[in-house]
């Protein structure tokens, strides 16, 4: 990884660490927090894109309206960033989309929001998020309306609500606002029970016969309380079907934000403490896993690990003369048991 390091000196309350690292590492404090929206804009190029943040708007293209912001303040009222793709009038338009998903192959990250019900955009957006993980490396969740994608990495949102001002906001168009407060949270947060701020009815509401089967359906939902309170029922993707490699546990959004996270900083660590640096041999490795012991515990003080022993982890030569590959067994706060996470290095 190119550029310069710069030395982050972390000091929290009891720890002090110290990681020499190019980019933020999960376990700083608001480090998480982009959003790419998806959106139909009344004005401005198709394919366009504007960052915009809660203090600064001025990349809004010339005249925009109300409307055009309207998803963008949803998802602003958990995001620290959204990063506006501007699909035009052809938010349907599968060349569009797929213009849009290559483009978005370099940027960096959270969340992905499509606030649309489009079947076919919606499995190719799906079908690209799944390689971004898996392929690139990228650990990236979509946000989507009335999809069964039965995928830790798709959160389905199938409920609207009512804002203050009587405004509707379908399910698809409250992707915006999921997006958002999945994108803010911290590896060590669950948007479980998180207030919808603004908002003062469910559309439609659920008994609770059916907000269970909505989430045994891997349905994100919200309820709505006496005093006009709106909030998420239970903070999940849209996986469903479990195996012994990937359990129950990976239905729960913070604990795939835990896991992905890891992936990112391991990345992270090693590129920026090791590559170049220190020899691929039984002494570095023993750094290497020094280094990684550290940042677990770590995570295990903020909260977001527990159980974690130095046992663990293990850092062992790969094939070439340059990889490496990490071992390491996590309970994120929230599962009920160790999960096995690899990555190889090289």
């Amino acid at each position: 990884m190119g550029g310069t390091w710069i030395s982050q000196n972390k000091i929290l309350p009891g720890a002090y660490v110290n990681f020499l690292t190019n980019a933020p590492l999960s376990i700083t404090p608001g480090d998480r927090g982009i959003v790419v929206l998806l959106q139909e804009m009344s004005v401005g190029d198709v394919g366009g894109m504007y960052t915009i943040t809660a203090l600064d708007t001025s990349e809004y293209p010339a005249a925009v309206s109300a409307a055009d912001k309207l998803l963008v303040n949803e998802a602003l009222k958990g995001a620290q960033t959204v990063i506006v793709y501007n699909l035009g009038a052809a938010a349907h338009t599968e060349a569009v989309i797929t213009a849009a998903l290559t483009v978005l192959k370099t940027v960096n990250f959270n969340v992905l929001c499509y606030p649309f019900v489009d079947a076919t955009n919606q499995a190719a957006i799906q079908t690209w998020v799944k390689s971004m993980r898996d392929d690139e490396g990228a650990k990236i969740q979509a946000v989507l309306a009335d999809l069964v994608a039965d995928s830790e990495a798709i959160i389905n949102v199938t409920q609207g609500v009512k804002l203050s001002d009587n405004t509707e906001l379908t399910a698809a168009r409250c992707t915006a606002w999921v997006a958002g407060i999945t994108a803010g949270a911290n590896i060590n947060q669950s948007n479980t029970g998180k207030k919808y701020v603004g908002a003062i009815d469910v559309v439609p509401r659920m008994t609770k016969t059916e907000m269970e089967s909505a989430i045994t359906a891997g349905k994100f939902i919200f309820k709505v309380d006496t005093a006009q309170n709106v909030t998420a029922v239970y903070d999940i993707n849209s996986l469903t079907t479990t195996t012994v490699d990937k359990g129950a546990q990976f239905t729960k959004n913070r604990v795939i934000r835990t896991i992905d996270g890891i992936n990112n900083d391991v990345v992270e660590i090693f590129e920026s403490n090791y590559v170049g640096k220190v020899n691929n041999n039984a002494d570095g490795r023993s750094l290497l896993r020094a280094t990684l012991i550290e940042y677990f515990n770590e995570l295990q003080r903020l909260a977001a690990i527990q159980n974690f022993e130095t046992d663990d982890v293990t850092v062992s030569a790969g094939t070439d003369s340059d990889a490496v590959v990490i071992g390491c067994y996590v309970q994120p706060v929230d599962s009920v048991e160790k999960i096995y996470i690899t990555v190889n290095l090289s």
